[in-house]
């Protein structure tokens, strides 16, 4: 993407469009610094800034727990559960915006991999960039997440809020819900 283009898609994003990122989303920009540290607010790539976190590697394919934070559309669709498994390639990522509204959290605790070795973090949120509605998911490596039920059903969900035919309460619950997000070790 053309620096213009990017500066486009950002502003038409903060003007008031709705933006859907699945797994590699994250991977698309990167802040300046190291790899394995975080960076202040102000020194995130805008693109990371506008998504609300920022891909730093992943481990092998494994199946572990998100923790279900939020009833936002179409995972209320899940029924009670607390939290829910899949077999997926699991991305750590840093660089978390402050105001996200955390829906699933990555559940590192029985995970097997340095870069799983810290404290809880958020996998899929939604936030408010400006008028815009954005939202992300680190799940979408595999086919077969993709013809999950419970995916699909978040994923029409994630649809409907992003295109304003919901109106969900994005109010930020990052700091409740994965307090440590941005420490990348335990």
């Amino acid at each position: 993407m053309s620096p213009a283009g990017k500066r486009r898609l950002l502003e038409a994003i903060e003007a008031g469009k709705g933006f859907i990122g699945f797994h590699a989303a994250s991977d698309t920009f990167h802040s300046r610094g190291p790899r394995n540290q975080t960076q202040p607010v102000e020194q995130r790539d805008p693109f990371i800034r506008m998504l609300g976190g920022e891909f730093v590697t992943h481990g092998r394919q494994q199946e572990a727990a998100v923790i279900i934070t939020s009833r936002f559309p179409g995972v209320r669709d899940w029924g009670m559960a607390e939290s829910i498994s899949f077999y997926e390639e699991w991305y750590a990522l840093k660089n978390f915006a402050p105001d996200l509204h955390v829906i699933l959290v990555q559940d590192t605790e029985r995970m097997v991999g340095d870069m799983y070795q810290r404290p809880k973090y958020p996998c899929t949120w939604a936030r408010l960039h400006g008028k815009g509605r954005v939202f992300y998911t680190s799940l979408g490596h595999r086919e077969d997440i993709w013809t999950n039920p419970h995916v699909k059903s978040m994923v029409l969900g994630a649809l409907a809020w992003a295109a304003g035919n919901v109106d969900v309460n994005v109010e930020p619950n990052i700091d409740r819900v994965a307090p440590k997000a941005n420490q990348l070790s335990r």
